[in-house]
């Protein structure tokens, strides 16, 4: 995991979806939100400049109630879970 922020964590959330985008995809507002830094700075370039070519993928956590955020990652693996 390169980078995760998570918000307004409260019991019983309800997950509305999940976005997976690549790193082309990253937004001035994912890196301010991901780094706290402003979206205007040539910091804030600078970070989104080098995200975006790492070949990094983000997965947006939205919710209908409670906890939201984003998670900047290089791979991921699915299992499916056992009823065990």
């Amino acid at each position: 995991m390169d980078a995760l922020t998570l918000t307004e964590i409260k019991y019983g959330s309800i997950v509305f979806d999940l976005v997976l985008r690549n790193g082309l995809q990253l937004t001035p507002v994912d890196i301010e939100e991901l780094f706290d830094v402003k979206p205007d700075t040539p910091q804030a370039t600078d970070v989104l400049k080098v995200k975006s070519v790492a070949g990094l993928q983000l997965l947006e956590i939205n919710s209908s109630y409670g906890a939201h955020g984003l998670v900047v990652f290089q791979s991921m693996e699915i299992h499916p879970s056992s009823l065990d």
